[in-house]
């Protein structure tokens, strides 16, 4: 009896419980920026937003001179006043190439606290935690290894060797005199002898028939160039047409420049190329930094280098952006604002380098850390149809759309 009664009682009571209207948590998605001494309960998903850092590759050349050994005459034969007597070094910039990529910002990231669906922690991040996007269709990737390669040699100067200094002998004769002693029958007579011997000819000599074989090619060069060998000088002999010609005109020039090196000497020019990087701040309309020191005798030096000139990087905004200017009002507190995922809105750049007040270099960039951190609306990701899509390599939203 006392069984059924109890029964009677619950009945209603479960019809009750049953007809009340359930409430499901609602989704809330929020980012929490992780800085020293943060608190945490629990585990979560983290991002981070990402910097700009500059690459810089510096190309230098560094021509080497060395004197011919017919230098000091090289005015006197030739007509070259300024000829180099001695090696000389010099050191010039010719091209310097700037890029960027994107790396992690140690000061921006962020810890993804949900409740409810859960449907904003469906993240999509990249390899090394930069966010890509919110609710994105699932796309395989296909693994990029990272390879790097490093190529050491020694750079040796081709040292100007001058095999051909002339094109006669290198000795000349030297007349010498020598006495023969014949005995007669009251005395001994003296009887003077010539002789011929082979001596080393003076550099002054050399020099002269060096310059001479130079006019020689010069003017046989001359004569093939104007026909005068097929008029005047040509014995019958069929000259060189079309390729020939051009193939005995091209010999006739390289010995005629290897002939002038011995007087103005050879140079060569090593290329070198030396890489920087530097990661702007971002904190005001402009900033500037010491790279290296440079100086024609030394090439690139440290930045403290007394005696060199030093090269800085400047980076400078002209605009202020519009969203430094809002102003927020007075926050609810029975209705918080809740901030979702932290975006950058990156602002262009104009990065110069600059060379004691020259400017070698000039071009906008857009740098992700010269702009400010905002929030995507907690709310707009309470839809799990709603998609966000990033920018990885500056952290700005690229596009939202509904799945």
């Amino acid at each position: 009896m006392k069984l059924r009664f109890l029964t009677c009682l619950l009945a209603p009571a479960l019809l009750l419980t049953g007809c009340l209207p359930f409430h499901e948590i609602p989704s809330k998605v929020t980012a929490r920026k992780v800085d020293a001494g943060i608190t945490i309960k629990d585990y979560a998903v983290y991002y981070s937003l990402p910097r700009t850092v500059i690459d810089l590759e510096v190309i230098v050349d560094k021509k080497i001179t060395r004197p011919g050994p017919f230098a000091a005459y090289a005015e006197r034969f030739l007509g070259l006043p300024g000829a180099p007597t001695r090696e000389t070094t010099v050191y010039s910039i010719s091209e310097i190439k700037i890029s960027s990529h994107a790396e992690r910002d140690p000061g921006q990231m962020y810890r993804m606290e949900t409740e409810g669906k859960n449907s904003g922690s469906c993240i999509s991040l990249t390899a090394d935690g930069l966010i890509r996007g919110i609710n994105l269709p699932v796309n395989p990737e296909v693994a990029v290894s990272q390879e790097a390669a490093q190529k050491l040699f020694e750079k040796q100067f081709d040292y100007p060797k001058y095999p051909d200094l002339t094109m006669r002998k290198h000795t000349e004769p030297l007349p010498d005199t020598i006495y023969r002693v014949v005995r007669t029958d009251t005395s001994f007579i003296r009887i003077p002898l010539l002789r011929k011997l082979e001596g080393q000819k003076s550099l002054l000599d050399q020099a002269e028939e060096a310059a001479e074989v130079l006019m020689k090619l010069r003017e046989g060069r001359f004569k093939l160039l104007n026909g005068e060998y097929a008029y005047v000088e040509n014995d019958g002999t069929r000259l060189p047409e079309n390729e020939s010609l051009e193939v005995v005109i091209r010999e006739l020039a390289a010995m005629e420049e290897a002939y002038v090196s011995l007087f103005a000497g050879r140079t060569q020019t090593e290329r070198e190329v030396v890489k920087f990087t530097y990661t702007p701040l971002g904190h005001s309309l402009s900033e500037s930094a010491i790279l290296f020191s440079f100086s024609p005798q030394g090439g690139i030096e440290a930045p403290e280098s007394g005696t060199a000139e030093r090269v800085v990087i400047e980076l400078s905004r002209n605009d202020v952006s519009a969203m430094d200017e809002v102003q927020w009002a007075d926050e609810d507190p029975k209705a918080p604002r809740l901030q979702g995922l932290a975006y950058r809105m990156p602002e262009k750049s104009r990065v110069e380098i600059k060379k004691s007040g020259e400017t070698l270099f000039a071009r906008e960039f857009l740098v992700a850390q010269c702009g400010r951190v905002d929030f995507v609306p907690e709310s707009l990701l309470k839809d799990g149809n709603i998609s966000i899509e990033f920018y990885p390599a500056y952290g700005s939203i690229k596009n939202i759309f509904r799945r």
